[in-house]
């Protein structure tokens, strides 16, 4: 994809006994999913076509914005930009499901998150 920033207007989060999924959508189509598998705490994207590559080495959610830094295969596997940045046309409630969810997921990857507490970073 060319474009540096994607919006999104739908945010859903499951989880089953083997995963836990958050689905990135816009317009009735999915973007991404990020998924963390139980089986080897192996986290990965799966882009709209169904590529599949680990996820992002870092992340952040300021406000309405995530943004996803790819390493070079993943970011060639999915067909994304390196730096991936996404505009999040969704409540304030999906947002907070959205970090829950991605807190959980990409917890080995560094990231800076906004909360009613203030930032965290790790």
């Amino acid at each position: 994809m060319n474009s540096t920033q994607l919006r999104v207007d739908r945010v859903d989060v499951w989880q089953t006994d083997d995963e836990l999924t958050v689905a990135l959508g816009a317009a009735g189509v999915h973007i991404m999913l990020i998924r963390l598998r139980f089986d080897g705490w192996v986290d990965e994207v799966i882009n709209g076509a169904g590529s599949v590559a680990p996820g992002p080495g870092a992340w952040t959610l300021i406000g309405h914005e995530l943004s996803l830094e790819f390493g070079p295969r993943s970011a060639a596997a999915l067909d994304f930009p390196r730096d991936c940045r996404l505009q999040l046309d969704v409540s304030d409630d999906a947002i907070r499901l959205l970090r829950a969810a991605l807190l959980e997921i990409l917890q080995c990857a560094c990231f800076v998150v906004d909360t009613s507490e203030g930032r965290i970073t790790n």
